[in-house]
């Protein structure tokens, strides 16, 4: 497989810009959605169950006191990971203003296997397979944005195959076209690949630098 894997394209062509501004829309959206329902679990039922308590309903507080706590747990935890829902939305952004979903791999093999989809594994990690039969570095992935900790943590339909937007040495974003979801990816090893990272070209060096994926993200 070619290092920047370009040469492998699906038939169409995805609007990068237009992708670019949806994913934007699209952690915005999560993050915003999150902190209110959380926020009106936490300070909304409590005034709420003491106006029920008031008129004779008591037992409000049997409902509305696990509320409370989800509510507070919940907001601790989505204010948590702001920062890291941060830095993924730019270096996903920076990357998609210099790299084009122009490569598309039919087929993905997850490393670990049926397992990772129950649960939520530490990590996932998965080969990209093109359509000639490359395959690429052992790549880790995070979605953007990531799924609730109930949910299958892979992003739907990966299996039929993804869109690459990056230079896989450095990093890259995935884009599945099945279901609109996306995910940035670097190699898994990163040590192991600073061979490949060496021997770039100055373009690809400059590429990566502007698209902030010349160094390890997560």
């Amino acid at each position: 497989m070619q290092d920047n894997m370009q040469g492998t394209h699906a038939p169409g062509t995805l609007d990068t810009a237009a992708l670019r501004g949806k994913l934007t829309t699209r952690m915005w959206w999560a993050g915003s959605r999150n902190t209110v329902i959380y926020a009106l679990m936490a300070f909304g039922v409590p005034p709420l169950g003491a106006a029920a308590n008031r008129a004779g309903m008591s037992w409000i507080f049997i409902i509305g006191g696990p509320m409370i706590l989800v509510g507070i747990f919940g907001l601790l935890a989505t204010l948590k990971t702001i920062p890291v829902a941060v830095l993924l939305t730019r270096t996903c952004r920076r990357t998609l203003a210099q790299y084009s979903f122009d490569t598309f791999c039919p087929r993905i093999t997850k490393a670990d296997g049926a397992e990772a989809t129950k649960g939520r594994p530490k990590s996932m990690t998965l080969t990209l397979h093109t359509a000639e039969g490359q395959e690429s570095p052992l790549m880790r992935m995070i979605p953007v944005p990531r799924s609730a900790s109930w949910r299958n943590p892979w992003p739907e339909g990966i299996e039929n195959g993804v869109y690459v937007a990056g230079d896989l040495p450095f990093g890259a974003v995935g884009y599945v076209p099945s279901s609109g979801t996306f995910f940035l990816m670097q190699p898994d090893d990163w040590d192991a690949t600073a061979q490949d990272r060496k021997l770039a070209t100055p373009d690809r060096v400059t590429r990566a630098q502007d698209a902030d994926i010349n160094r390890r993200i997560f």
